[in-house]
C-alpha cells in the first residue's frame, strides 16, 4: 500500500510502497483510511521537537475511514462502519483506561508518534480505538474530530466544566485554538477574546466567532491595558509559550483556571502571585481526550451544535504532503486544516 514516512533528521516526508497491515490480535480492526488531517505536530517531528518512537515511522493522527476487517473478539464495529480513529494510544488495562480515562494512562501515546500512524492506505487498531458515525457525515470533517476539536472540547468541558455566559480568552489561534473558539461559541460563550502573532489567524478568530482580538507580541502590555477592566472564568493556552501564564492569571475571575494545552521545550517556571490563593485560581494541564468525552464530542457534533465545513481549507493526495507543509509553514493563507486522502 502507499504511505507517507518519515525518516529521523530529514526535513521532508517520504512517499513508499509499504506492506499493508493485517490483523494480529483479535480485539483488532483494519480501517481502510479516506481522510487524514496535517496538524502542527506533524510539523514539529520535520522540525526534531518530537521524537518518533521509531524511524521510519508512518505519520498521521487525525483520521476516519471505513472498517475492512474485524478481529474475533470485536463486536461494537463490523466491516463497513464509518468511524474516527482516537489520536490516542493507551495500554488498555491500567486503572485510568478501565474508567474511561485513557488520556492519563502511564503508557499514553499518539498514532504516527509512538506508532504507525494514518497517512496511509490502511492502518491496524485495537477496537477501543475507533468510534463509530454516521455515513453522512464527509470524513473530512470527521477526522479533525480526532484531534483538533476533540483536544479543545476535552480542555472546555471536562478540565475547564465551562458554563454558559462565562468569559474566555484562547491563546493561539492555530488549529486547536479556532476550534476552542467554535467550542466556546456553541456553548454559548458571553465574550471571547483571542490572542495570536498573526493577523491571518486573528481574522480567522473572528471570522468563527472571537468577539475582540489581539496581537500578541508584549503579553505584558496587553495584561496592562486590560486589567481591572476585563476578567475570564478560563484562558485556554494553546501556544506552549510558559511566559504568558504569569500576567495572564491577573486576568482571571475568582476561581477562573488557566488551561496549558500547548506543549513546549521548556520549563514552566512562574513566581505565583498572591492573587492565586485570595482568588482560588487554578493553573491545570489538559492533554488530549479521553474515550466517553470523546462519545460526548460526537452527540455534540451529530446535533449540529459545532460546523467544522469551513475548517477543511483543502483535501489532497498523500504525495501532496510537502506542497501542505511547505504551505502551513509560512502562514500566510487563512489555513485551518489540510486533509489527505489516501
Amino acid at each position: 500500500m502507499k504511505a507517507v514516512r518519515f525518516y529521523k533528521n530529514h526535513k521532508e516526508f517520504f512517499i513508499e510502497n509499504v506492506e499493508k497491515p493485517t490483523i494480529r490480535n483479535p480485539d483488532e480492526v483494519l480501517v481502510q483510511v479516506k481522510a487524514c488531517g496535517i496538524c502542527g505536530s506533524d510539523l514539529h517531528l520535520l522540525h526534531g521537537f518530537i521524537k518518533p518512537a521509531f524511524s521510519p515511522i508512518i505519520p498521521g493522527h487525525e483520521s476516519s475511514g471505513i472498517i475492512a476487517e474485524v478481529g474475533k473478539n470485536v463486536k461494537k464495529v463490523k466491516p463497513g462502519d464509518h468511524v474516527v480513529i482516537s489520536a490516542g494510544i493507551s495500554c488498555g488495562k491500567c486503572f485510568f483506561c478501565k474508567n474511561h480515562r485513557e488520556n492519563l494512562c502511564e503508557e499514553v501515546g499518539v498514532l504516527g508518534f509512538h506508532c504507525n500512524g494514518a497517512m496511509a492506505e490502511y492502518i491496524c487498531v485495537e477496537e477501543r480505538n475507533v468510534f463509530k458515525i454516521s455515513s453522512h457525515i464527509p470524513f473530512s470533517e470527521a477526522a479533525i474530530l480526532a484531534d483538533a476539536v476533540s483536544t479543545p472540547f476535552y480542555a472546555i468541558k471536562k478540565i475547564g466544566n465551562f458554563q454558559k455566559d462565562q468569559k474566555i480568552a484562547v491563546l493561539g489561534c492555530g488549529g486547536l485554538g479556532i476550534h476552542a473558539i467554535k467550542i466556546a461559541r456553541a456553548l454559548e460563550a458571553s465574550e471571547i477574546y483571542a490572542f495570536d502573532i498573526s493577523d491571518t489567524s486573528l481574522q480567522n478568530a473572528r471570522n468563527v466567532g472571537a468577539n475582540h482580538t489581539f496581537l500578541s507580541y508584549s503579553i505584558r502590555e496587553i495584561v496592562k491595558s486590560l486589567h481591572k477592566k476585563i476578567y475570564f472564568h478560563l484562558i485556554l493556552d494553546f501556544t506552549g509559550i510558559y511566559d504568558f501564564v504569569e500576567p495572564m492569571l491577573r486576568l482571571l475571575f475568582s476561581g477562573g483556571k488557566y488551561i496549558i494545552v500547548g506543549l513546549s521545550k521548556g520549563q514552566l517556571q512562574i513566581r505565583i502571585p498572591s492573587i492565586i490563593t485570595f482568588r482560588s485560581l487554578s493553573i491545570c494541564g489538559s492533554y488530549g481526550i479521553d474515550s466517553e468525552t470523546f462519545q460526548e464530542l460526537i452527540d455534540f457534533y451529530n446535533i449540529g451544535k459545532i460546523s467544522l465545513n469551513e475548517s477543511i481549507s483543502g483535501q489532497f493526495p498523500l504525495d501532496k504532503i510537502n506542497d501542505c507543509v511547505r504551505e502551513l509553514e509560512n502562514r500566510k493563507n487563512s489555513i485551518i486544516r489540510f486533509i489527505l486522502t489516501p
